[in-house]
């Protein structure tokens, strides 16, 4: 390359006093700009492999916990494949998911109407979540919607839920349950899962204890289920 271009120096000053040929000239000034293009295209092919060798270091675009990956290292990968590397989570904060029956959510209703419920105050849309081993999470959670439709098959809608995670305790695809208070009654009495028994017709029932200090067995005018729940 320089000794082509110092030729072609001495050459253009041969041929202004007719020294060499125009040709010579012209073939010299011909074969410089070829190497001055062999030059260019090697820069090209030298950032091109700069710029694939940056390709293959993938920096993930959020930050997260880091779950299994479904390639080895020097497998072949493309653009858009259908396989992912991997799967980055973000587990500060969760979703939760609930199934209510519609049937819930119309008793609910009618006992707001008739002034049953109070679903007010400092009291509303607390969420609290029971775990698999049976042990509170400590977190309180927030209801975030309602579903607005109702599926079909089963006569449910769902509850969507917010809790902090600060723990990394509640993982994805963990099956909770949620405890929702989305009012409160006053009157109410609360009394143990275990105290609870159905009638024939499926109705809960209790044994209390009359005003003549003997027990008998008394229906109960309405039973606060919890949702079972994924995350």
């Amino acid at each position: 390359m320089a000794s082509i271009r110092l030729r072609a120096g001495r050459y253009k000053e041969l041929v202004a006093i007719k020294a060499v040929s125009q040709q010579d000239y012209d073939d010299i000034v011909s074969a410089l700009k070829e190497a001055e293009a062999g030059v260019e295209a090697g820069k090209a092919a030298v950032e091109s492999a700069r710029l694939n060798v940056a390709f293959t270091s993938i920096a993930a675009p959020i930050s997260g916990r880091i779950g299994k990956s479904s390639v080895t290292i020097g497998a072949l990968a493309t653009a858009f494949q259908p396989v992912p590397f991997t799967t980055i989570q973000q587990i500060d904060q969760v979703y939760v998911d609930a199934p209510q029956s519609s049937a819930n959510l119309l008793r609910l209703k009618k006992n707001l109407a008739n002034g049953n419920i109070r679903n007010d105050g400092p009291n509303k849309a607390k969420v609290r979540l029971m775990l698999e081993d049976g042990t509170a999470y400590p977190g309180e959670g927030i209801l975030q919607f309602s579903d607005v439709t109702v599926e079909p098959s089963t006569g449910s809608f769902i509850l969507r839920m917010i809790f902090p995670n600060p723990d990394r305790v509640l993982l994805p695809g963990m099956f909770v349950r949620a405890v929702v208070q989305e009012g409160v009654n006053e009157q109410a009495v609360l009394i143990p899962q275990q105290a609870v028994v159905r009638d024939p017709k499926g109705n809960p029932m209790a044994l209390i204890v009359n005003a003549e200090d003997k027990v008998e067995r008394g229906r109960l005018s309405s039973i606060v289920p919890s949702a079972a729940a994924g995350l």
